[in-house]
Protein backbone atom coordinates (compact mmCIF):
# COMPACT_ATOMS: atom_id res chain seq x y z
CA UNK A 1 0.00 0.00 0.00
CA UNK A 2 2.93 2.51 0.43
CA UNK A 3 3.90 2.00 -3.10
CA UNK A 4 0.25 2.92 -4.08
CA UNK A 5 0.68 5.69 -1.74
CA UNK A 6 4.04 6.96 -3.39
CA UNK A 7 2.47 6.27 -6.78
CA UNK A 8 -0.25 8.62 -5.77
CA UNK A 9 1.52 11.41 -4.61
CA UNK A 10 3.65 11.21 -7.42
CA UNK A 11 1.06 12.07 -9.35
CA UNK A 12 -0.84 14.40 -6.76
CA UNK A 13 1.96 16.00 -5.38
CA UNK A 14 3.82 16.93 -8.55
CA UNK A 15 1.56 19.24 -10.46
CA UNK A 16 3.59 22.21 -11.52
CA UNK A 17 2.81 25.93 -12.06
CA UNK A 18 2.03 29.54 -12.46
CA UNK A 19 -0.74 31.76 -11.46
CA UNK A 20 -3.06 30.95 -14.33
CA UNK A 21 -5.63 33.13 -16.19
CA UNK A 22 -8.08 34.06 -13.95
CA UNK A 23 -10.99 31.80 -13.21
CA UNK A 24 -9.71 29.07 -15.14
CA UNK A 25 -10.77 25.14 -13.69
CA UNK A 26 -8.82 21.93 -14.05
CA UNK A 27 -10.05 18.75 -14.54
CA UNK A 28 -7.58 15.70 -14.94
CA UNK A 29 -9.26 11.77 -14.43
CA UNK A 30 -6.39 9.10 -14.47
CA UNK A 31 -6.10 5.60 -14.23
CA UNK A 32 -3.98 3.72 -11.59
CA UNK A 33 -2.07 0.06 -13.22
CA UNK A 34 0.22 -2.60 -11.24
CA UNK A 35 2.04 -4.23 -14.24
CA UNK A 36 -0.83 -3.59 -16.72
CA UNK A 37 -3.54 -4.34 -14.61
CA UNK A 38 -5.94 -0.98 -13.62
CA UNK A 39 -6.29 -1.36 -9.80
CA UNK A 40 -7.80 1.88 -9.53
CA UNK A 41 -8.99 5.62 -10.59
CA UNK A 42 -8.24 8.95 -9.88
CA UNK A 43 -9.45 12.85 -10.43
CA UNK A 44 -7.99 15.45 -9.52
CA UNK A 45 -10.06 19.11 -9.82
CA UNK A 46 -8.11 23.03 -9.31
CA UNK A 47 -10.46 25.81 -9.68
CA UNK A 48 -7.90 29.11 -9.29
CA UNK A 49 -7.45 32.42 -9.97
CA UNK A 50 -4.79 35.08 -9.54
CA UNK A 51 -5.14 35.01 -5.37
CA UNK A 52 -6.17 31.70 -4.43
CA UNK A 53 -7.30 28.44 -5.39
CA UNK A 54 -9.44 25.69 -3.96
CA UNK A 55 -8.36 22.21 -5.27
CA UNK A 56 -10.01 18.89 -4.88
CA UNK A 57 -8.95 15.07 -5.13
CA UNK A 58 -10.49 11.44 -5.27
CA UNK A 59 -9.12 8.28 -5.57
CA UNK A 60 -10.44 4.82 -5.31
CA UNK A 61 -9.37 0.74 -6.20
CA UNK A 62 -11.04 -0.66 -8.47
CA UNK A 63 -11.17 -4.27 -10.70
CA UNK A 64 -9.92 -7.43 -9.07
CA UNK A 65 -7.79 -5.61 -6.63
CA UNK A 66 -10.79 -3.87 -5.07
CA UNK A 67 -11.43 -7.36 -4.27
CA UNK A 68 -8.17 -7.81 -2.69
CA UNK A 69 -7.59 -4.52 -0.74
CA UNK A 70 -10.53 -1.89 -0.90
CA UNK A 71 -9.23 1.25 -0.56
CA UNK A 72 -10.61 4.88 -1.28
CA UNK A 73 -9.66 8.46 -0.22
CA UNK A 74 -11.04 12.42 -0.61
CA UNK A 75 -9.23 15.62 -0.08
CA UNK A 76 -9.27 18.95 -0.25
CA UNK A 77 -7.56 22.39 -0.08
CA UNK A 78 -7.48 26.11 -0.24
CA UNK A 79 -4.58 28.71 -0.43
CA UNK A 80 -3.29 31.74 -1.83
CA UNK A 81 -0.21 32.36 -3.51
CA UNK A 82 2.31 34.81 -2.64
CA UNK A 83 5.37 35.93 -5.50
CA UNK A 84 6.94 32.15 -6.21
CA UNK A 85 5.23 30.16 -3.64
CA UNK A 86 1.86 28.62 -2.89
CA UNK A 87 1.26 29.54 0.50
CA UNK A 88 -1.64 26.56 1.87
CA UNK A 89 -3.98 27.48 4.66
CA UNK A 90 -6.60 24.57 5.18
CA UNK A 91 -6.43 20.73 4.14
CA UNK A 92 -8.40 18.01 4.74
CA UNK A 93 -8.70 13.94 3.76
CA UNK A 94 -10.70 11.16 4.22
CA UNK A 95 -8.91 7.69 3.54
CA UNK A 96 -10.44 4.09 3.80
CA UNK A 97 -8.42 1.24 3.39
CA UNK A 98 -10.48 -2.05 4.38
CA UNK A 99 -11.60 -1.67 8.23
CA UNK A 100 -9.64 1.08 8.57
CA UNK A 101 -11.31 4.83 8.58
CA UNK A 102 -9.15 8.31 8.94
CA UNK A 103 -9.92 12.04 8.83
CA UNK A 104 -7.22 14.65 8.60
CA UNK A 105 -7.51 18.05 9.49
CA UNK A 106 -4.24 20.37 8.67
CA UNK A 107 -4.18 24.40 8.98
CA UNK A 108 -1.09 26.02 7.59
CA UNK A 109 0.11 29.71 8.26
CA UNK A 110 2.74 30.99 6.65
CA UNK A 111 4.45 27.49 5.90
CA UNK A 112 3.52 26.48 9.50
CA UNK A 113 1.72 23.45 10.21
CA UNK A 114 -0.11 25.09 13.38
CA UNK A 115 -2.94 22.89 13.77
CA UNK A 116 -3.43 18.85 13.38
CA UNK A 117 -6.44 17.07 13.93
CA UNK A 118 -6.24 13.01 13.24
CA UNK A 119 -9.15 10.91 13.42
CA UNK A 120 -8.50 8.03 15.42
CA UNK A 121 -5.47 9.93 16.91
CA UNK A 122 -1.86 8.42 16.44
CA UNK A 123 -0.09 6.77 19.51
CA UNK A 124 2.54 8.78 20.09
CA UNK A 125 4.57 6.22 21.87
CA UNK A 126 5.54 4.36 18.83
CA UNK A 127 9.30 4.04 19.65
CA UNK A 128 9.81 3.26 16.53
CA UNK A 129 8.10 6.55 14.33
CA UNK A 130 10.59 9.29 13.36
CA UNK A 131 8.52 12.20 15.55
CA UNK A 132 6.92 15.16 14.20
CA UNK A 133 8.54 18.47 15.67
CA UNK A 134 7.82 21.51 15.25
CA UNK A 135 10.93 21.74 13.07
CA UNK A 136 9.25 19.40 10.68
CA UNK A 137 6.04 21.34 10.30
CA UNK A 138 7.76 24.32 9.43
CA UNK A 139 7.93 25.28 5.39
CA UNK A 140 5.71 22.14 4.40
CA UNK A 141 3.09 22.47 2.23
CA UNK A 142 0.22 20.06 2.22
CA UNK A 143 -0.08 17.25 -0.85
CA UNK A 144 -2.96 18.88 -2.64
CA UNK A 145 -1.33 22.22 -2.79
CA UNK A 146 2.17 20.70 -3.29
CA UNK A 147 0.76 20.38 -7.00
CA UNK A 148 0.18 23.71 -7.32
CA UNK A 149 4.22 24.55 -6.90
CA UNK A 150 5.13 27.49 -9.07
CA UNK A 151 7.47 28.20 -12.26
CA UNK A 152 8.38 31.41 -13.84
CA UNK A 153 6.10 33.76 -14.62
CA UNK A 154 7.72 34.26 -18.30
CA UNK A 155 9.12 31.91 -21.15
CA UNK A 156 8.92 28.14 -21.91
CA UNK A 157 7.16 26.16 -19.77
CA UNK A 158 8.51 22.82 -20.88
CA UNK A 159 12.03 23.45 -19.98
CA UNK A 160 14.30 21.92 -17.78
CA UNK A 161 14.03 23.96 -14.47
CA UNK A 162 10.16 23.54 -14.27
CA UNK A 163 11.75 19.61 -13.20
CA UNK A 164 14.50 20.86 -10.52
CA UNK A 165 12.91 21.36 -7.90
CA UNK A 166 11.66 19.94 -3.68
CA UNK A 167 8.20 19.48 -2.49
CA UNK A 168 8.47 19.44 1.11
CA UNK A 169 4.78 17.53 1.61
CA UNK A 170 2.92 17.41 5.41
CA UNK A 171 -0.18 15.54 5.24
CA UNK A 172 -0.59 15.78 9.12
CA UNK A 173 1.12 12.45 9.78
CA UNK A 174 4.17 11.83 7.56
CA UNK A 175 6.88 14.32 6.48
CA UNK A 176 8.69 13.93 3.50
CA UNK A 177 10.16 16.15 0.61
CA UNK A 178 9.79 14.46 -3.30
CA UNK A 179 12.81 15.60 -4.87
CA UNK A 180 12.51 16.35 -8.82
CA UNK A 181 15.08 16.60 -11.56
CA UNK A 182 15.06 16.62 -15.38
CA UNK A 183 15.56 13.45 -17.06
CA UNK A 184 14.54 14.45 -20.58
CA UNK A 185 11.77 15.61 -22.64
CA UNK A 186 9.61 13.91 -24.55
CA UNK A 187 5.87 13.55 -26.82
CA UNK A 188 3.42 12.05 -24.70
CA UNK A 189 3.74 8.77 -23.98
CA UNK A 190 -0.06 7.66 -25.36
CA UNK A 191 -2.56 9.06 -26.79
CA UNK A 192 -4.63 11.47 -24.12
CA UNK A 193 -8.11 12.97 -24.32
CA UNK A 194 -7.27 16.81 -24.44
CA UNK A 195 -3.64 16.72 -25.15
CA UNK A 196 -0.95 15.42 -27.46
CA UNK A 197 2.42 17.47 -27.38
CA UNK A 198 6.03 17.72 -26.01
CA UNK A 199 6.25 16.34 -21.78
CA UNK A 200 8.87 16.71 -19.24
CA UNK A 201 10.04 13.59 -17.53
CA UNK A 202 11.29 14.23 -14.17
CA UNK A 203 13.66 11.46 -11.98
CA UNK A 204 11.87 11.28 -8.66
CA UNK A 205 13.35 11.02 -5.43
CA UNK A 206 11.15 9.96 -2.34
CA UNK A 207 12.86 11.50 0.97
CA UNK A 208 11.34 10.56 4.20
CA UNK A 209 11.98 13.50 7.17
CA UNK A 210 9.25 12.12 10.00
CA UNK A 211 6.67 10.66 10.89
CA UNK A 212 7.00 7.12 9.48
CA UNK A 213 8.50 3.66 11.23
CA UNK A 214 11.66 3.19 10.30
CA UNK A 215 11.92 0.44 8.48
CA UNK A 216 12.73 -1.94 5.71
CA UNK A 217 10.20 -0.91 3.17
CA UNK A 218 10.71 3.04 3.77
CA UNK A 219 14.20 2.59 3.51
CA UNK A 220 13.59 0.57 0.08
CA UNK A 221 11.43 3.58 -1.34
CA UNK A 222 14.20 6.06 -0.37
CA UNK A 223 16.61 4.29 -1.73
CA UNK A 224 14.45 3.91 -5.01
CA UNK A 225 15.93 5.63 -8.16
CA UNK A 226 13.13 4.40 -10.53
CA UNK A 227 9.82 6.61 -9.94
CA UNK A 228 9.36 9.48 -12.76
CA UNK A 229 6.46 11.56 -13.52
CA UNK A 230 5.71 13.03 -16.78
CA UNK A 231 4.63 16.77 -17.23
CA UNK A 232 2.17 18.46 -19.59
CA UNK A 233 1.34 22.34 -20.29
CA UNK A 234 -2.34 23.52 -19.76
CA UNK A 235 -2.14 25.71 -22.79
CA UNK A 236 -3.34 29.60 -21.95
CA UNK A 237 -2.08 29.02 -18.32
CA UNK A 238 1.52 28.88 -16.91
CA UNK A 239 0.36 25.24 -15.23
CA UNK A 240 2.30 21.93 -16.07
CA UNK A 241 0.44 18.68 -15.24
CA UNK A 242 1.28 15.19 -14.90
CA UNK A 243 0.21 12.39 -17.51
CA UNK A 244 2.01 9.97 -15.97
CA UNK A 245 3.66 8.68 -12.95
CA UNK A 246 5.46 5.49 -12.56
CA UNK A 247 6.82 3.45 -9.20
CA UNK A 248 8.83 0.48 -9.81
CA UNK A 249 8.88 -2.12 -6.69
CA UNK A 250 9.72 -5.57 -5.91
CA UNK A 251 6.17 -7.00 -6.71
CA UNK A 252 5.58 -4.44 -10.02
CA UNK A 253 5.65 -1.07 -11.66
CA UNK A 254 3.00 0.79 -10.53
CA UNK A 255 2.03 3.27 -12.94
CA UNK A 256 -0.46 6.38 -12.84
CA UNK A 257 -1.57 7.47 -16.32
CA UNK A 258 -4.01 10.65 -17.44
CA UNK A 259 -7.40 9.59 -19.59
CA UNK A 260 -8.25 12.75 -19.63
CA UNK A 261 -7.74 16.31 -18.82
CA UNK A 262 -9.95 19.54 -19.28
CA UNK A 263 -9.43 23.10 -19.14
CA UNK A 264 -12.61 25.59 -18.49
CA UNK A 265 -12.71 29.73 -17.82
CA UNK A 266 -15.17 30.16 -15.41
Amino acid sequence: MRRIAVSAALLLLAVHGACAAAGTRLEVAYSVYLTGLRVGRAAVTVDFDKEGFVASGSARSSGLFRMISKGEGSASTRGSFKADRVIASLFSAHLRTGKRDEKIELEVENGFAKKISLDPPRNDTDKNRVPITGKTRTGVVDPLSAMLALVAPKGELVTPEACNRTLPIFDGRYRFNVVLSYARTENAPKKIEGYAGPVLVCQARYVPIAGHRDRDTVRQMAENRDMFVWLAPVAGTRVLVPVRASVSSMIGTFTVEATRFKTSTQ
